[in-house]
């Protein structure tokens, strides 16, 4: 009996040891879920906002240079038996300012892909001839300007590739392929003929180049788009066009009047690659290459969408 009832004394001892050291680790326990619900709760959730993958852009382009195309030059003789000087003209077919749309679609964070249209509005490329033609009896000065303009609309399927990307901004490059339609190529000449006896003889010349083939080429560029708001985003960069055609024919007229006596005379001009030089009505002519290369800046805006 004696030792049982040390042994229940040594039991209730041993739990209430026990029940004391278990009381501040359930309350540690406590705390520690307390602090782990709480900062739960209260750090805010960071959700990776998603961008529309379409984009619209509108842009403007200016060209300041027009390697490879074909210089023209002025000439200028002030008397008969001094030489004609002659110097380039700095304006070649090419030059001048381009506008455009485009529509795309981001395929990943280092391309995209997309499809742009422009017309090519140009710079008139002048030419003046003031030149004496004849012997000293019976030569006629010349004054003789002409004006080409050139208009073409391009359509440039192309792909992106973003070289560095930055949340704020992003550099790229851009390779596209060319398919141009000439809405119009045309030449204005005036000629003035002041003879050193007779009549003075003024004359219009007209000459259209009424059908070409399509201006193919590529396109390369440099840039640099940066955010501007949530779905604007702007951009500015270096173009280079490569890009030519063929005239197949022109129509030509010429209005002269001498004395009070107007005469008109037109003709229509085929250029092949095989043909006769002999052949009237139409002539045939070889056919040669007409280059509109360029290389500019050009600017824009970007709609996300």
């Amino acid at each position: 009996m004696t030792m049982n009832r040390y042994v229940l004394v040594l039991i209730g001892l041993l739990l209430r040891i026990s029940a004391t050291q278990a009381q501040p680790i359930a309350v540690l326990n406590t705390a520690d879920r307390s602090d782990e619900s709480t900062t739960t709760e209260t750090v805010p959730r960071t959700t990776k906002a998603t961008e529309a993958p379409f984009f619209l852009k509108a842009y403007g382009f200016y060209s300041l240079l027009t390697p490879g195309t074909e210089i023209n030059y002025s000439g200028s003789q002030s008397q008969i038996n001094l030489p004609t000087t002659y110097k380039p003209v700095n304006t070649h077919l090419g030059a001048g300012p381009r506008a455009g749309i485009g529509v795309g679609l981001i395929v990943s964070d280092f391309i995209n892909v997309g499809i742009d249209a422009d017309i090519l509005f140009g710079t008139a490329l002048k030419v003046d001839n003031n030149v004496f033609i004849g012997s000293n009896s019976s030569a006629s000065f010349y004054n003789i300007s002409t004006t080409t303009t050139l208009k073409v609309l391009s359509i440039m399927p192309n792909i992106t590739f973003k070289a560095l990307s930055r949340p704020a901004y992003y550099i790229y490059n851009r390779l596209g392929l060319i398919g141009g339609v000439v809405l119009d190529y045309k030449t204005t000449s005036n000629f003035l003929e002041t003879p050193s006896k007779g009549a003075v003889t003024t004359s219009v010349g007209n000459t259209t180049y009424s059908k070409n083939s399509l201006a193919l080429g590529y396109q390369a560029a440099l840039g640099i788009q940066f955010r501007l708001s949530q779905s604007i985003r702007g951009f500015a960069e270096v173009v280079a066009y490569n890009q030519s055609f063929k005239p197949r024919e022109l129509q030509a007229s010429t209005t002269s009047t001498k004395s009070g006596v107007t005469t008109v005379q037109s003709s229509t001009t085929e250029f092949k690659d095989l043909g006769d030089y002999n052949k009237s009505n139409p002539y045939e002519q070889p056919s040669f290459n007409v280059a509109i290369n360029s290389v500019g800046v050009g600017a824009g805006l970007v709609f996300r969408f």
